[in-house]
Order: structure tokens, then sequence, then C-alpha cells
């Protein structure tokens, strides 16, 4: 094992678990997102959406709605994963990166809540004009868009979710070796 094996002692050797399972559910979440993608892209606007001229979203920002944090969860897991068992993982990196994530998490499965689960039925995401599945044909939030189950979208979100606990706890992992770290400094 590397260097960073004297960072992640006791408990904290359970580190690399958390990313392991990181990335099991990063994974696990980028396949209803990537169904999720395909299907609002397949789906037509409404034309009520094209006649009061709403800004369209396009393609790109439909596929990163869907994608953006499942993908780029999984990329940074497995960099976390080589950096630990090859190099040096260093808990001060570990706790940056763990609440950059975590916040993107936060954000991401806030706004899949509003607009999939919570907005269904309601003009929550409507009247912010932050939700594009309003303007999907069929979509008028008592459905969802019609290639797209709700099995899927609550899958998803389910998912996500994990993932974001997830990186609480590995956070709290993070901050406990970095105090272990600045102990052992304080002792020397």
């Amino acid at each position: 094992m590397a260097a960073s094996s004297t960072l992640w002692t006791g408990r904290l050797r359970y580190t690399p678990l958390l990313n392991i399972l990181i990335f099991i559910f990063a994974v696990a979440c980028f396949g209803p997102a990537a169904s999720y993608a395909n299907a609002v892209i397949n789906t037509p606007m409404s034309e009520d959406a094209i006649r009061y001229e709403r800004p369209r979203p396009t393609n790109g920002i439909k596929i990163a709605y869907a994608l953006f944090m499942p993908f780029f969860t999984i990329l940074q897991s497995l960099f976390d994963l080589v950096l630990h068992f090859c190099f040096s993982l260093h808990p001060i990196y570990a706790l940056v990166i763990s609440v950059i994530y975590f916040t993107g998490w936060l954000t991401q499965w806030a706004m899949w809540m509003n607009c999939e689960i919570t907005a269904i039925g309601t003009d929550n995401g409507h009247d912010l004009n932050v939700c594009f599945q309003a303007d999907l044909e069929g979509a008028d939030y008592s459905t969802l868009p019609s290639k797209s189950s709700f099995e899927v979208v609550n899958a998803r979100v389910g998912l996500g979710f994990v993932v974001f606990a997830l990186y609480i706890a590995y956070g709290v992992m993070a901050a406990l070796a970095v105090a272990r770290k600045r102990k052992a400094a304080k002792g020397r």
C-alpha cells in the first residue's frame, strides 16, 4: 500500500470502501439518468411552450441535467481510488473533494426533486421557470415524459440521494483524518 496508508489508519482505513460504494452507486444512477435523458430528448416540446416562446433547452442542457453529476462522480471516485492505492490520497484533498461533490449532489438532487417528484401535479417548478419538463409534450407535471416511467425517475432520485449521503460519510472520514494528522503534527 502507498504512503496514504499512514494517513488513513484505524476506522479511517475503510475510506476506500466508501469510494468504491460511491463508484457503484454513481454507475447505478447513471443508467436511469441515461434512460431519462433519452426520454426527454425524444419528447417534443408542447404547443404552449412554442406559442409563448419560453426558452427551449438544448439537448446538451437536457443531457447535462440528467448525467452531469453521475458521470463526474464516476470519474472522481476512480481517480480517488487510484490516488489512495497507488500514490497518496491526502485527507485535505479528500475533504475538499467531498465538500465540492456534496454541494454538487445536493444541488442536483434538489433540482431532480423539484422538477420530477414534488412538482408533479403542481406549478412549483413552472413558476420559477427552471423545469423544462413542464414544456414537454404530455408532461404537464401530472405525467412524466411519455418514454420515461415513474420508476426510472424514482430510481435516479433515490440512487442520487444515496451518493449524496455517501459523500457526507466521505467528508466526515476526511475531516477525521485531517484532525488526526494535525494532532500528530502537534505531538512532534
